[in-house]
């Protein structure tokens, strides 16, 4: 079986994680050009959420993410990072955090966007943003990757309904159903966007496959769940009930520490089965076609994404 490189600088933080050291020489200058489009499509509309923006660094983690590609590529992950991490918060503190209506209105606006129907100009933010974005993402392509994305966003909405009615009822998810809840509020898209920036599109008889499908969930899985660690406090202040430490604490009746733990050795097991899953997807790609190096290249991404959001999460200012 096919090992995936690795490259070289590596630290090891905490988790247990590898945090590739690398970025892409023209990171800051695409932070500039993020800030400039943000206001220009309307996610940011004045000093203090422009300043909360540039502490956040969403340039940063596409930067990390994408090291070696153009800096076209990365400025687009950037916008698009930066659009998710938008809906978050406004699932989070905004409009849509208690409201089912408003999350179906501005997801059937979303989906019209990415169907290729017209929007209203009077549409959040959020939908006026991807109409910007998304003739530019999809326009190289193929109909089955834009169904593949489509289902995704589906997924990523029905996640933010599901955490409502939590909210609503005062309810936890079970330790069972929370991974496959937080998979999808992770918005798994973004694995989808690694295809585009990459340039390499997974063809469609490998990305039904359960490899592929096993390794992008993988690398969400622990993404979210470091992710939960390290924001438990901020989500303890908001009474969020989607973390993985407080579906543990409350399920076990355990301390908090002990559900902690419990959350370090769950990523120690994922962290295994991401690198299975890389292995699998490149023995499925070498029995169909051999020269895989675009497609490596896009599984290597995938495989690091743990590592290098996570570089990113320690210095990030949105987690300070």
């Amino acid at each position: 079986m096919i090992e995936p490189t690795r490259p070289s600088g590596l630290i090891r933080p905490d988790f247990g994680i590898l945090v590739p050291d690398r970025m892409h020489p023209r990171a800051e200058h695409v932070g500039s050009r993020l800030a400039a489009w943000a206001t220009r499509v309307g996610l940011t509309t004045g000093t203090t959420e422009d300043t909360r923006l540039r502490r956040s660094g969403f340039h940063l983690v596409a930067a990390r993410i994408l090291p070696d590609e153009a800096e076209a590529d990365v400025e687009l992950f950037a916008q698009w990072a930066t659009w998710l991490f938008h809906l978050d918060d406004e699932q989070d503190e905004g409009a849509m955090g208690r409201s089912p209506q408003s999350v179906h209105a501005t997801y059937t606006a979303i989906i019209a966007v990415i169907q290729g129907r017209p929007t209203l100009a009077a549409h959040p933010p959020a939908v006026r943003a991807l109409a910007d974005l998304w003739p530019r993402t999809a326009a190289r392509m193929s109909p089955a990757w834009h169904r593949r994305i489509l289902d995704h966003v589906h997924q990523h909405r029905d996640a933010f309904l599901t955490q409502i009615t939590h909210r609503q009822t005062g309810t936890l998810p079970t330790p069972e159903e929370y991974p496959g809840l937080r998979r999808d509020a992770n918005g798994m898209f973004m694995y989808d966007l690694v295809e585009v920036t990459c340039h390499t599109e997974i063809p469609p008889h490998l990305a039904g496959t359960d490899a592929w499908t096993e390794l992008c969930a993988a690398s969400s899985d622990i993404t979210a769940w470091c992710n939960d660690v390290i924001s438990l406090p901020r989500e303890q202040a908001n009474n969020e009930p989607t973390n993985y430490v407080t579906v543990l604490r409350h399920a076990h009746g355990c301390s908090e520490q002990e559900a902690v733990d419990q959350v370090r050795a769950h990523i120690t097991r994922r962290l295994r089965d991401l690198r299975e899953a890389e292995r699998a997807v490149l023995t499925e790609a070498r029995q169909h076609k051999p020269g895989t190096d675009r497609l490596h290249r896009v599984v290597r991404v995938i495989g690091d994404m743990p590592g290098t959001h996570l570089g990113w999460i320690l210095t990030s200012g949105r987690y300070r």
